[in-house]
């Protein structure tokens, strides 16, 4: 049903001018400075102009103590220049280490201002940098801590120990992507930065100075420490915080009524690929569709098509709440974050992460069928594959907003946050790729009514059909040990999770269903109703291969369990929980506990999707645990710390759902 609008779509998609914008936007952005952020906001405006589509920019706060969600917006900052010299000692030399006019990447954003004739000092090396018995035995204060570890995550430790500098050589390695030493002569972008409630410096937080080596002087520097003995070095930093803005660029082609289709992704971080390729890839994609549909070509769809980049997360969020009326119309979207780099450079391929579970939705299908016919129709060979929820400016998909966006990313990839992450690490013809995918996605439901629909719902059964088929191969084939009894109850729990989830994605075409269509919406119950068949007819045939009885398991709750079920969690603050309203002094205890009930990795962010004020605590368990394949997840006591910091009111239920309050 796409395949017209691709072959279409795909004969104007340009990645050159593709990647002519993300360089441009390249330009400004590796600055990490906010005077360049609003130049790079506003060069984005005028390029959709250009291409004829209306454009915006509004500002949301850069205060450092504004917060949405539990999103905290840093503090403006603006760098003009820094230095930092190795000074002479006997028959050595003085040794310029780094230049952010050279090198923006090798000045740590959200550094302060040293005085203008700058700061000399000793350099002490610290093995690792971030806990606190690193510094054991070591003189810090009044000198320059030289840091293996994150500077990001050193930083209140050595403040701590009397640290007026930091110094890092630290590149983090990835399997694959960036074995250890891959880039010697590449540096890490660093950003300082409180641990919780986003990236950047807050209200309130204790000032330093930084700078980044390359791993190769690294290894030199420590080496003629080792021989000297002592070495001092020079910093001067001409850069200083301020409460000002964060630009958030909107562009849109109106549609036919005022619902609309989002794409997004963020600006103002220091590499091509991530992610001016997101924001430049987009504004090609409106430029042609706006084109095709200008002339005539494509007509002019029912929902309008908009785009949004800003600060990563906190300015999404920002703008989610100080604009509303640009979100509340929006039926769904699509995130781009890090695309369109050559796979024999970074070594990623391309990824498409769904929704979470709790925000099942037509739309991960439909990017995947596109996708699928991509990789059919081109001759360009595009490695990519799915992989579970990864968070980005798709944060838009929590449901307590509600607009289901899948996200396409190259995560990670071998110059992932560093100096080396430039415009020719990216290949046109990927970006264009790429780019026909997302263009006939945003087209086709921008376009959709109720017989777009009733095929979305359709392939949405026929993907839940093939999951439940999975499900009875998984449960035959497990061999760790598990009974068939237990394997068989494994195979329940299992289909059931299916049906809940792919009922859910069934249900969400609704929205593309025009008020008065009682027979469509008709339609789509019957195919509930058929996989509800199926699921019950693939634990048949599942339990007959294991040589058992079809009887669902009844298994006796334990009391915890019967405790658990007796609430029902509500969420209170909209979006992801970054624990900023838990009290420092309480962080130890609150992590004790959530290592202490299995609430780790992603299990306390599925929880909090799954909490909608219907489910009971012992529900919503059952639900994390099919759905990140975990086990023993017990979240009462989670749910209960959530409801004293304020994220949650924990409602009682009565024995049975039906019963609830």
């Amino acid at each position: 049903m796409y395949r017209k609008v691709l072959d279409l779509i795909s004969q104007y998609i340009s990645g050159k001018n593709a990647h002519n914008i993300i360089a441009n936007i390249h330009n400004y952005d590796r600055w990490s400075s906010f005077d360049k952020h609003h130049k790079s906001a506003s060069y984005c405006a005028e390029k959709m102009r250009e291409y004829g589509i209306e454009t915006e920019i509004f500002m949301v706060p850069a205060d450092g103590k504004s917060t949405y969600g539990d999103w905290i917006v840093p503090k403006a900052w603006d760098a003009k220049s820094a230095t930092l010299t190795l000074l002479p000692s006997g028959n050595r030399g003085e040794v310029l280490l780094c230049n952010y006019q050279d090198d923006p990447c090798s000045l740590i954003a959200y550094s302060k201002g040293t005085p203008p004739e700058g700061v000399t000092a000793e350099l002490v090396v610290i093995k690792g940098g971030r806990r606190p018995e690193d510094y054991d035995g070591v003189d810090l204060e009044g000198k320059i801590a030289f840091t293996s570890d994150s500077a990001r995550y050193s930083r209140r430790e050595a403040m701590k120990h009397g640290a007026i500098g930091i110094i890092s050589d630290y590149m983090p390695t990835y399997e694959y992507y960036r074995p250890p030493m891959e880039i010697p002569d590449v540096r890490m972008w660093e950003r300082f930065s409180t641990e919780r409630g986003g990236w950047g410096i807050k209200d309130g937080d204790e000032l330093i100075w930084g700078f980044v080596l390359t791993p190769r002087q690294g290894l030199w520097l420590r080496e003629l420490i080792r021989r000297e003995g002592k070495v001092k070095l020079h910093a001067k930093v001409d850069a200083h915080f301020y409460d000002g803005e964060i630009p958030v660029v909107t562009g849109l082609i109106p549609g036919r009524t005022e619902e609309e289709v989002l794409v997004n992704g963020h600006l103002y971080e220091v590499g091509a690929i991530d992610n001016a390729s997101g924001c430049g890839l987009a504004i090609e994609v409106l430029r042609c569709l706006n084109m095709l549909i200008e002339e005539g070509r494509l007509e002019r769809p029912r929902r309008g098509i908009r785009a949004l980049f800003t600060y990563e997360c906190m300015g999404t969020m920002a703008a989610l709440v100080e604009r509303p009326d640009i979100f509340e119309n929006v039926v769904a979207g699509i995130t781009l974050d890090c695309v369109g780099g050559k796979e024999h450079v970074c070594r990623a391929p391309l990824e498409l992460s769904r929704n979470p579970h709790a925000q099942s939705s037509y739309t991960d299908t439909l990017l995947k069928l596109i996708l699928e016919g991509q990789s059919k129709r081109e001759k360009t060979l595009l490695n990519w594959r799915e992989r579970p929820y990864l968070r980005s400016d798709n944060l838009i998909s929590d449901p307590t907003i509600g607009i289901p966006c899948p996200l396409l990313i190259e995560y990670p990839y071998t110059h992932y946050h560093t100096c080396g992450d430039t415009p020719d690490k990216l290949d046109p013809e990927k970006l264009a790729w790429i780019g026909r995918v997302v263009a006939t996605y945003l087209y086709f439901i921008a376009k959709a009514g109720k017989e777009e629909a009733l095929w979305l719902a359709r392939q949405v059964f026929l993907e839940a059909e093939h999951e439940t088929v999975e499900a009875v191969r998984r449960a035959v084939n497990l061999t760790d040990g598990r009974s068939r009894s237990e394997r068989l109850n494994s195979l329940w729990r299992s289909l059931r999770y299916v049906q809940t989830r792919y009922e859910m994605a069934i249900d969400s075409v609704h929205r593309l269903i025009p008020d008065g269509h009682p027979q469509t919406r008709r339609r789509l119950l019957e195919l509930k109703e058929r996989l509800s068949e199926i699921v019950n007819l693939q634990f048949k045939q599942g339990a007959g291969l294991l040589g058992l009885e079809a009887v669902p398991p009844q298994l006796k709750p334990t009391p915890y369990k019967v405790e658990a079920s007796r609430y029902v969690p509500k969420r209170k603050v909209i979006g992801e929980m970054l624990e900023t309203r838990i009290p420092e002094e309480e962080m130890e205890e609150w992590s004790k506990m959530c290592r202490r009930n299995n609430v780790t990795g992603g299990v306390s962010l599925r929880a909090l999707c799954w909490a909608d004020g219907r489910r009971n605590v012992a529900e919503i368990e059952e639900l994390v645990e099919n759905e990140l394949k975990v086990k023993d997840v017990r979240l009462l006591e989670f749910f209960q710390g959530l409801e004293r910091y304020g994220y949650v009111e924990l409602m009682r239920a009565a024995d049975t759902p039906e019963q609830r309050l």
